[in-house]
């Protein structure tokens, strides 16, 4: 069976590392082609057979549903030439361009879509309405992937696909122990770790919740962040000083930063099912959360669960650090066994055969 698996680019999103991952683990069943909108990438893919429908997508952003129609022409294409059996669109970009063409498909909504909708509405009720008629029109009557239980029960309040199951991101746990065992340049202060710089991520909550905490020795490591004067104006008004926040650009590999990291912090306002806390029980790190929408009450389950925060809480998320540097249970590989790539790949190969029948 002949798989295209479709995304934006290859950026730096877990996203696009969910695909790949997804892909490397079931390369031995399937033939799998990556296709990204367009040719942009933070890393290679040498081992991938990789095709990309433009250089950039920018004038067919510009051209909105008319952009979409022209790169639905360029994608129908591209999959006769290489006789493809089944597309999966991983994204929303890739979705809109997706359903022009009526073919076998599947959309892996990697997002919670409802979180997004919940944002429109608070804006713009006009915007709102528009996008979520856009979604029921993409989704309705489809096959679907979610990559978290809370995710599916959120999208069935307003869809009605064809299939849809929960399954979530394939995780090579031997891999990801070898490569936390790379050298990189540390700290040589005990520090706490929080990944990935967007709005969504919530640093000013991070950070309010760091000025809390009693330890106020132990450093702050941002990894995915450059240094910038918001973050530095925000720590001196919160009286932090600056050597306890360490800046550290885009790492390949995050792993050797996890796994030597007192504790990993995740502050979101929500997620889809966020990599970095599975990632982190994998190297034993201690992990604290908010309690977001959606995927970390999914991960930190049974004794982990009383390290979910609230969210936009500096207080209760410096108290629940607080506490996980006191004391925290042993991670043990039950909370990550349901997320080895061994057991995802036996669930995505049932499903694909199922939808191809």
């Amino acid at each position: 069976m002949k798989i295209a698996h479709f995304i934006v680019n290859l950026g730096k999103g877990g996203g696009q590392r969910s695909t790949i991952d997804l892909i490397r683990s079931t390369n031995d069943k399937v033939d799998n082609y990556l296709i990204l909108l367009e040719n942009q990438r933070a890393y290679e893919v040498n081992d991938i057979k990789t095709f990309s429908l433009c250089e950039n997508r920018k004038i067919y952003k510009q051209l909105d549903l008319f952009g979409d129609y022209i790169l639905s022409k360029k994608l129908d294409k591209l999959i006769k030439e290489l006789n493809i059996d089944i597309v999966i669109s991983h994204m929303e970009a890739t979705a809109k361009v997706l359903r022009f063409l009526n073919i076998p498909k599947v959309y892996y909504m990697r997002v919670d879509i409802t979180q997004e909708l919940q944002s429109f509405k608070e804006k713009s009720f006009l915007r709102y309405i528009k996008r979520k008629n856009l979604y029921k029109k993409i989704f309705n009557d489809q096959n679907l992937i979610t990559i978290s239980q809370d995710t599916e029960k959120n999208l069935l309040n307003f869809l009605s696909p064809k299939n849809i199951q929960t399954i979530y991101n394939p995780f090579d746990i031997e891999k990801i122990r070898h490569l936390a065992d790379e050298r990189v340049e540390l700290p040589s202060e005990n520090y706490l770790i929080q990944i990935g710089s967007d709005k969504r991520k919530r640093q000013d909550i991070l950070l309010e919740a760091f000025s809390k905490i009693k330890d106020k020795k132990i450093k702050l490591l941002l990894l995915g962040t450059a240094e910038n004067k918001q973050i530095l104006e925000l720590s001196k008004r919160l009286g932090i000083k600056k050597e306890r926040i360490i800046f550290q650009p885009f790492a390949a590999n995050p792993y050797h930063f996890i796994k030597n990291a007192k504790m990993l912090i995740m502050s979101s306002e929500r997620e889809g099912l966020p990599r970095v806390i599975v990632e982190s029980l994998v190297l034993k790190t201690p992990v604290v959360s908010t309690d977001c929408d959606t995927g970390p009450r999914e991960v930190l389950v049974d004794e982990l669960k009383g390290y979910l925060a609230k969210v936009n809480d500096s207080d209760d998320l410096a108290k629940k650090i607080g506490l996980a540097l006191e004391s925290y249970p042993e991670i043990t590989d039950k909370y990550i066994e349901k997320f080895n790539k061994n057991e995802i790949k036996k669930q995505f190969l049932a499903y694909i055969k199922n939808i191809a029948r």
